[in-house]
C-alpha cells in the first residue's frame, strides 16, 4: 500500500474489488495451496541464484589500492648538477653531461620499465603514482655550444611510452590522469666520435595512472591539477631544480577523495624540503580541500630523520596519518638504497622515504607491501629502480 495525505490507499483488482481488506466474507485472503508454496520456493531459489551478491551486498567492503614508485633516472645526475662554474677545465660540464647520458642508456630504461610493468601487473592497483618518469632527447649536431637555442626534440628514451607499451602487452588498461613536468634542462655533450658537440635534453615528470578497465561507477577521476613549489633548490650555476606535485579527485565505489602524487627535494637541502611540505598543506595548496586526502610519493622524508630531514613530523602534525606506521609500527619498511648502477646485490636499503599518507576517516589501511622485485638478469641492472615501490590497500568507509 502507498500513503497519500496520511490516508492508506487500498489496492484494487481489475474488477474493482480491494485485496487485503476484510469484506465480511465476500472475498478474503486466499489460503495457500501446495502449488502456491512450491511456486514461492522456486521463485526464492531463482532470485538467490540470479543475484548471489544480493544478500550480502549491504555488507560488501569497498576497497581502494594504490602503488607509488620512483622510476629513477638510471645515472648519477649529481655529477652534472655539482659542476663548478668556475672550474678551469672548459669542458668540465660537457664531460659530466656526456658521462651521465651514456650511463643512463647503460641502465637500459626499456628493460627497467618492463620490470615496473610486472610490478603493476602483479597487483593491479586502482591508481599508480610515478615519479622521475624521464624523457631523454638529443639534437645532433647540437647548437648550444655554438650559441644556438633550438630545443632538442629527437626522443632517445621515454619512460612513459615504454611503461605504457609494456602494460598494454600484458593486457592491462591504464591511462594517464595527471602529469606535471618538472626539471627540463638541455646541455651540450660530446658527440659519438668526440669530434664535435650534440645537445642532450632531460625532462622529469610526475604522473598519475588510473585503471581504464573499470566501469565509471566503479572508478572515475576528475579535476586534474599540478604545480611547482615556490621554494626550490638553486644550484651554483643558477639552475633551479623544479619539484612539484599532481593530483586528481577520485570517485570510487561510492566514495570521493583527493589523490596527490608528489616528489619533494632530497635530503641535500632539508630546509627546502620542509618548505615544500608546508606548501602542500598551505591555503590554496593541493591539500587545501574539504575532501578526504591521500598523498603518496617519493617525499624524501625519513620518519626517523636518519637522512637529516625533518619534514615528516610536520606532515603528521598537519593531520596526515602514515599507513605503514599504523599497520606495521615495528617494521622498518625501508624503500631506498640500491646503488646508482643497480649492480650491487649486497647493498641494503637504508631509508623509508616513499610514503602513503592519508587524512580523514574515509580510509582504513588494511595491507601494505614494499615491492622490490628484481629483474631476471645475469648482469646489471638487477632492479628496475633504486627505490622499492609501495603498494597499499584501504577499506573505504
Amino acid at each position: 500500500m502507498s500513503t497519500q495525505g496520511g490516508k492508506a490507499q487500498e489496492g484494487t483488482s481489475r474488477s474493482g474489488v480491494g485485496f487485503g481488506t476484510d469484506l465480511r466474507g465476500r472475498i478474503g485472503r486466499p489460503e495457500p495451496t501446495g502449488r502456491h508454496v512450491a511456486l514461492l520456493v522456486l521463485l526464492a531459489m531463482a532470485l538467490a541464484f540470479a543475484s548471489p551478491m544480493a544478500a550480502g551486498q549491504g555488507n560488501a567492503r569497498k576497497t581502494f589500492t594504490t602503488l607509488t614508485q620512483n622510476a629513477y633516472l638510471g645515472a648519477d645526475i649529481s655529477r652534472v648538477m655539482l659542476v663548478d662554474p668556475d672550474d678551469p677545465n672548459p669542458y668540465a660540464l660537457v664531460e659530466a653531461v656526456t658521462t651521465t647520458y651514456y650511463e643512463m642508456l647503460a641502465s637500459q630504461p626499456a628493460v627497467r620499465m618492463e620490470g615496473l610493468a610486472e610490478r603493476i601487473a602483479a597487483r593491479m592497483p586502482d591508481i599508480v603514482a610515478l615519479q622521475e618518469m624521464y624523457i631523454l632527447r638529443k639534437q645532433s649536431p647540437g647548437d648550444l655550444a655554438y650559441g644556438g637555442s633550438d630545443p632538442a626534440e629527437e626522443v632517445v628514451v621515454d619512460f612513459l611510452w615504454s611503461l605504457m607499451d609494456n602494460l598494454a602487452a600484458r593486457g592491462l588498461h591504464y591511462r594517464v590522469a595527471a602529469i606535471t613536468t618538472e626539471l627540463d634542462v638541455e646541455m651540450p655533450m660530446f658527440n659519438a666520435d668526440f669530434t664535435g658537440f650534440d645537445d642532450a635534453r632531460l625532462t622529469d615528470r610526475d604522473i598519475i595512472l588510473v585503471r581504464a578497465d573499470l566501469p565509471p561507477g566503479q572508478l572515475r577521476v576528475s579535476n586534474p591539477q599540478g604545480g611547482h613549489f615556490d621554494t626550490l633548490l638553486t644550484l651554483g650555476n643558477g639552475l633551479e631544480v623544479l619539484r612539484g606535485w599532481c593530483s586528481v579527485d577520485v570517485f570510487i565505489r561510492g566514495e570521493r577523495f583527493r589523490f596527490i602524487n608528489t616528489h619533494l627535494q632530497d635530503e641535500s637541502a632539508p630546509d627546502i624540503q620542509f618548505a615544500q611540505a608546508q606548501e602542500l598543506m598551505a591555503e590554496h595548496g593541493p591539500a587545501d580541500t574539504t575532501l578526504p586526502l591521500m598523498m603518496v610519493g617519493d617525499l624524501n622524508a625519513d620518519p626517523y630523520s636518519r637522512n637529516g630531514t625533518y619534514s615528516y613530523p610536520s606532515l603528521i602534525a598537519g593531520g596526515f596519518d602514515d599507513a605503514w606506521s599504523e599497520l606495521y609500527p615495528r617494521e622498518p619498511g625501508l624503500t631506498w638504497g640500491h646503488d646508482s648502477y643497480l649492480a650491487d646485490k649486497d647493498l641494503d636499503f637504508v631509508w623509508r622515504i616513499d610514503l602513503v599518507l592519508f587524512k580523514g576517516r574515509s580510509f582504513v589501511p588494511r595491507e601494505m607491501e614494499t615491492v622490490d622485485s628484481g629483474l631476471r638478469r645475469l648482469a646489471p641492472p638487477f632492479w628496475p629502480s633504486d627505490h622499492a615501490g609501495v603498494w597499499a590497500s584501504f577499506e573505504l568507509n
